[in-house]
């Protein structure tokens, strides 16, 4: 113990040399079992170097989702997000989701949630939010997008009839001085001197034309009764009015006066004329009918479009 104590440098140094030694002893070891540790890992299977194939289809199923994202749209509530609801009238909370009685009618619910509109607006009907002058009721029956200005109905849905308008317009034939040569007319209403006219001529400040006389009698009480008929031809139009001697006929000219709600104008429009309503000056429409509750005209597609009496 006393050899320790005055040589403990030393038995430090003699354990460490023993230490390094077995520590040497056992890399020595492994190193001569290496080969055997490695044979009994290796395999007998022959590596395989092909290639796999793509999953083709994989990839056009990806192609397809990145060139067609997902998009967020109505949706039936989840964990962290609500259904949308509304307490209508002060009484139970509506989801207009699941409520299949439209909170604006005719509109449905979907509609308005699909667009993300204000549905607790009393007036979302008339409202324009995306202020292309057309309200969400003309959106939806145009089936366009409230919420974006170029989707939006056709111009001409904003006409409407304001006054169904007659002008008399009378003539009278009066008669043939000369069998049949030339021909006595009145424009009644016109405030112009008789017309003496002949076949294929032109009755002034009007659309007609004399295009054909028949010399007509029938016997009354003994007495034969000028019946002659005088036909003229509305240029515009093609009608065909047939003038009986010394009777008037009323050949009334039938205007249509609109109200334009997109810019507040009154256009003017005669029956069987030719129309253009703002912004679209280039599309022509052509008014072919009027009556006291609606007046119908023709797109340049040929198409009847009837236009309601009113101011909204």
């Amino acid at each position: 113990m006393d050899w320790f104590k005055k040589h403990f440098d030393r038995a430090i140094l003699a354990a460490l040399g023993l230490l390094l030694l077995a520590t040497a002893g056992l890399i020595i070891s492994q190193a001569l079992s290496f080969n055997d540790i490695f044979a009994s890992r290796n395999s007998a299977k022959k590596p395989n170097n092909s290639v796999p194939p793509p999953a083709i289809e994989l990839i056009k199923e990806r192609i397809a989702l990145i060139a067609n994202p997902d998009e967020w749209g109505a949706h039936k509530g989840s964990l962290f997000v609500s259904d949308p609801y509304l307490i209508k009238n002060g009484g139970e909370p509506v989801n207009p989701l699941e409520d299949k009685i439209p909170l604006h009618p005719p509109i449905p619910n979907e509609w308005l949630v699909k667009y993300n509109l204000d549905y607790a607006d009393p007036g979302l009907l008339n409202a324009d939010p995306d202020g292309d002058k057309f309200s969400n009721l003309e959106e939806f029956l145009g089936h366009t997008d409230p919420t974006d200005p170029k989707s939006r109905p056709a111009y001409i849905t904003k006409l409407r009839l304001e006054q169904f308008i007659q002008v008399p317009f009378r003539l009278k034939f009066s008669g043939t001085p000369d069998e049949g040569q030339t021909f006595s007319i009145n424009t009644l209403d016109l405030k112009q001197p008789t017309q003496f006219l002949k076949l294929g001529d032109m009755i002034p400040r009007t659309p007609y034309k004399i295009i054909n006389y028949e010399k007509k009698s029938v016997d009354k009480n003994g007495m034969e009764l000028d019946v002659s008929e005088l036909t003229v031809e509305n240029q515009d139009t093609g009608q065909k009015i047939a003038l009986v001697y010394d009777k008037p006929v009323n050949d009334p000219t039938v205007y249509a006066k609109f109200k334009y709600l997109w810019d507040g104008s009154e256009p003017k429009v005669k029956k069987n004329d030719h129309f253009s309503v703002k912004p679209d000056d280039g599309v022509k429409y052509k008014l072919i009918d009027i009556s006291d509750s609606e007046a119908v005209i023709e797109s340049p597609q040929g198409d009847k479009i009837h236009v309601p009496k009113g101011d909204s």
